[in-house]
């Protein structure tokens, strides 16, 4: 299971700490439903990872609590890393943007590859239809989070939903509208899929 954390630095930074002092502290529950064991969990090490942001691209540490009871593990992924991806938040949404607000996807594919030189007009298609694909829920945890987007909920096309939404958090809170969004979702805006139950 992964957990997204408000990070108070950037990925340089964090990169140049270590994560010494980022890291929350260990849950003093355990997250899963089926065990739910009121004791903390304990540090169960690290896993490394690939991450591509607009100004980053290399390995950064995740940490990582064990349950002592089920022996189940919890990641803490800090809010610039969107589960899943190995491109970081700033990287995906500045792509999805140029290629609505642009009109053109070849364009946002060229100015992406200035990050990334392998960047295709696949992933950014597939970028696109995923945050479709996710609209019902992406407006549901909208609707948790930050009920001022309620309206945006009554807009009846896909694209000019997904490019409302897109305009309408500002570059500097899309790493906290990732954590906040995961946490009251307990998903990512991006997952493959996912359903309001």
């Amino acid at each position: 299971m992964q957990h997204i954390f408000s990070s108070k630095h950037g990925p340089e930074e964090y990169v140049n700490k270590n994560g010494a002092g980022e890291y929350p502290a260990a849950p003093k529950k355990c997250p899963f439903k089926d065990c739910g064991i009121n004791l903390e969990m304990e540090k169960n090490g690290f896993y490394f990872r690939m991450l591509i942001t607009m100004t980053f691209s290399g390995i950064i540490r995740i940490r990582r609590y064990k349950c002592p009871k089920c022996g189940r593990t919890l990641s803490m992924l800090p809010s610039f890393c969107i589960s899943g991806y190995t491109y970081g938040i700033d990287f995906v949404i500045e792509l999805l943007r140029q290629a609505l607000n642009g009109g053109s996807v070849n364009k946002a594919v060229s100015d992406g590859r200035r990050y990334v030189a392998s960047l295709s007009r696949r992933l950014v298609g597939k970028f696109l239809t995923r945050l479709r694909k996710n609209r019902k829920v992406i407006q549901y945890g909208l609707n948790q989070i930050s009920p001022e987007y309620i309206g945006l909920g009554r807009l009846s096309g896909d694209t000019e939903w997904t490019k409302s939404f897109l305009d309408g958090i500002g570059p500097m809170l899309w790493p906290e509208f990732n954590a906040k969004f995961h946490n009251a979702t307990g998903k990512s805006f991006m997952s493959l899929s996912i359903t309001i139950a």
